[in-house]
């Protein structure tokens, strides 16, 4: 976390939360209310300060007050690199440990103990990489899924049951 936030924390420790005005999309997007957020200082700051609580609720730590998020998806987004996996909206490159298809097409990963999900984007390289005989019957998906010499296991899940498995509140309320 910035400096600058550690410090307004110290000075002012009962700012009240704030709900209902951020939002994380699939993509790894910011937006505020109904607009995205363009402003590259901003979108690394909101980046950095970003984090997800005990009970967990994602936010970005804005100074002394803590702006709640809702997801789109996870707490994370993933993108393929040469070298395996970037993560939005922070980057820690590990890699994945399992893989998950939700009955609607979206696919998500476990990185570094985060649920991610892989931006949309991305999905049709990696489908045809990993899974090149698979017709799109969620139902027909195999066991496994192989990418840049890494096999991953794969299971059908719905978006909230993987919610309650990695203890995601995708929209805090006050």
């Amino acid at each position: 976390m910035d400096a600058m936030v550690l410090a307004a924390m110290a000075k002012w420790p009962t700012a009240p939360a704030v709900f209902g005005w951020l939002r994380l999309d699939a993509r790894g997007q910011w937006w505020i209310k109904d607009q995205r957020l363009q402003h590259e200082a901003m979108v690394d700051y909101f980046n950095r300060n970003y984090s997800r609580d005990g009970l967990g609720r994602c936010y970005v730590q804005n100074g002394p007050q803590k702006v709640y998020v809702q997801l789109d998806a996870a707490p994370l987004v993933a993108r393929r690199t040469p070298s395996g996996w970037d993560t939005l909206p922070c980057d820690d490159n590990v890699p994945a440990r399992s893989a998950w298809m939700t009955p609607q097409g979206m696919l998500l990963l476990e990185i570094g103990g985060e649920l991610a999900v892989v931006d949309d984007r991305d999905l049709p390289r990696i489908l045809e990489e990993a899974l090149p005989d698979w017709d799109g019957d969620v139902a027909a998906l195999p066991a496994a899924l192989a990418l840049g010499g890494a096999t991953l296991p794969l299971a059908v899940a719905d978006l909230p049951a993987l919610w309650q498995r990695y203890g995601i509140i995708a929209a805090p309320r006050a």
